[in-house]
């Protein structure tokens, strides 16, 4: 006796063959989860963000959201860094905007394209940030480079095309400054 599903699972078109595939292919990657193949071994999953045509790479795992710049201005104190914009409202939090290129040492940007959630790091002094930038270049693979080029406090890492970007880690950003938001 057939069963009933015995007329779906033959039928490669059919709407249960497909969520079957779907399915086990899920299912395939979460069983392969944490064994990337040896090809793979030190490349990680970053946004590639440009400021002043500079590409910088965070690593996904520290980027809550991406998302149209928007904050809302805020008396300054005098002790508030020159990198503070205002603060930004997400689902009952309140993240601190800073311009990623007054962080990194240039000058104010003029027109910011992109933000970044940052989910919280311990340790920092702020418990919420959002990032500027001038815009979002994707996500992409990022792999460590030689230590010989490297920014001054940030190691770089190369994309898949061979271009260099510098890898920034929120602690090591934030942990030298004092806030005054």
């Amino acid at each position: 006796m057939p069963t009933p599903n015995a007329a779906c699972e033959g039928a490669a078109g059919g709407a249960e063959g497909y969520a079957r595939r779907v399915m086990a292919e899920r299912a395939r990657l979460l069983a392969a989860r944490g064994q990337a193949p040896s090809d793979d071994a030190g490349r990680r999953a970053a946004v590639i963000l440009d400021v002043g045509g500079q590409g910088h790479a965070i690593d996904l795992h520290h980027v809550l959201r991406m998302t149209e710049p928007a904050w809302s201005a805020m008396p300054r104190r005098p002790d508030c860094p020159a990198a503070v914009r205002g603060v930004f409202g997400h689902v009952g939090h309140l993240y601190t905007v800073m311009d990623l290129s007054v962080l990194l040492g240039g000058a104010p940007m003029d027109h910011a394209g992109a933000m970044a959630l940052l989910r919280p790091v311990a340790g920092l002094p702020v418990a919420r940030i959002a990032l500027l930038a001038g815009r979002t270049l994707g996500v992409d693979d990022v792999v460590d480079a030689p230590a010989a080029v490297s920014v001054p406090g940030h190691p770089m890492a190369a994309l898949p095309d061979g271009r260099l970007v510098a890898v920034l880690d929120p602690a090591r950003l934030f942990a030298a400054r004092s806030f005054g938001v």
